[in-house]
C-alpha cells in the first residue's frame, strides 16, 4: 500500500499592503547599512603644540644633551611646517615641495637636525593616516663619502637605487667625498652624476642634503648644470653662530 502525500498547509496570502511595508523594511535596513559602511569618519584634529614637542624630543633622542635654547626658532618652526605643509608655521617661506638643503659652518647642528627631523617624519608617517600618502616623508640617508666609496667599489650599477623616483635621500655632509672617486681607473663625479638623476624625479621624491660648503663653491665643484637645478630642487636654509659642539 502506498501513503498518500499529505497536502501541504497553504499560507495566507498577503495584501499588497503588506508586501509594501516588508519592501520597505528591507530597503531600510539596507540603506542603514550602506550607511554605516560608506559613511567617512573625519580623523581626529591634530594638537600641533604636542607634535611640536614630539618633534623636539626627536631631537632629544638623537642627542640627550640638546638644548632648544640654542636653535634657531624661525628654523625649527619652518622645518614644522614644512612636514605638515602648514603656511602658519612657515618663517622662512619654504617651498614644501622642495627638498632641504641645509647649509653653514661646522658644528651648528645641521647633521643632527636632519637626523632628528627624519626620525620625526618616520613617526608622522606611521601615526597619521592622513599623512600616509605624503611623498615626501621617510627618506634613505646616507653620508657623500659612503656614496661615492660605493662606485669605487661597484661601479656606477649600486649608485642607480639612490636615484630611484619612490626613494626620498638625505645626502650628509655634502661635498667632504673624494671627487673624483675611481672604479677600476675610470673616474666620476658621483654626486654630480646622482644629482643630476634625481632632478629628473623632483616631482615624485624629494633630495635633502647638509654642508659645510658655501653655496658659491656648488658651481666649481659639481658644475653649473647642477648648481643650477638645485635652485629648483632645494629650499636653503643657512645655519649660523658658534660651533656649540664643544658644549654638548
Amino acid at each position: 500500500m502506498f501513503w498518500s502525500k499529505k497536502e501541504p498547509a497553504k499560507k495566507p496570502q498577503k495584501s499588497s499592503e503588506e508586501w509594501k511595508a516588508e519592501l520597505e523594511e528591507a530597503m531600510n535596513q539596507i540603506r542603514s547599512r550602506g550607511q554605516n559602511f560608506t559613511q567617512p569618519t573625519s580623523p581626529p584634529p591634530i594638537n600641533f603644540k604636542a607634535e611640536k614637542q614630539r618633534l623636539i624630543a626627536s631631537f632629544v633622542k638623537v642627542e640627550p644633551r640638546f638644548d632648544i635654547n640654542k636653535v634657531d626658532r624661525n628654523v625649527l618652526n619652518s622645518l614644522f611646517a614644512w612636514v605638515w605643509r602648514k603656511d602658519e608655521f612657515n618663517v622662512l617661506n619654504l617651498d614644501f615641495d622642495k627638498g632641504l638643503f641645509l647649509y653653514g659652518p661646522l658644528g651648528l647642528g645641521k647633521s643632527m637636525t636632519m637626523l632628528a627631523l627624519r626620525q620625526y617624519m618616520n613617526w608622522v608617517k606611521y601615526h597619521y593616516e592622513q599623512k600616509r600618502d605624503d611623498y615626501r616623508l621617510q627618506a634613505w640617508m646616507k653620508s657623500a663619502s659612503v656614496l661615492a666609496n660605493l662606485y669605487a667599489v661597484d661601479g656606477q650599477p649600486k649608485l642607480i637605487q639612490y636615484a630611484d623616483p619612490e626613494v626620498n635621500l638625505v645626502i650628509d655632509e655634502f661635498g667632504r667625498e673624494p671627487c673624483p672617486a675611481k672604479y677600476f681607473g675610470t673616474e666620476m663625479n658621483v654626486l654630480q652624476f646622482l644629482l643630476q638623476l634625481r632632478y629628473d624625479h623632483r616631482r615624485s621624491s624629494v633630495t635633502h642634503i647638509t654642508t659645510n660648503m658655501k653655496l658659491a663653491d656648488i658651481a666649481p665643484k659639481y658644475g653649473a648644470y647642477v648648481a643650477d637645478r638645485c635652485l629648483e630642487m632645494f629650499n636653503f636654509i643657512e645655519f649660523k653662530g658658534e660651533s656649540f659642539r664643544s658644549s654638548l
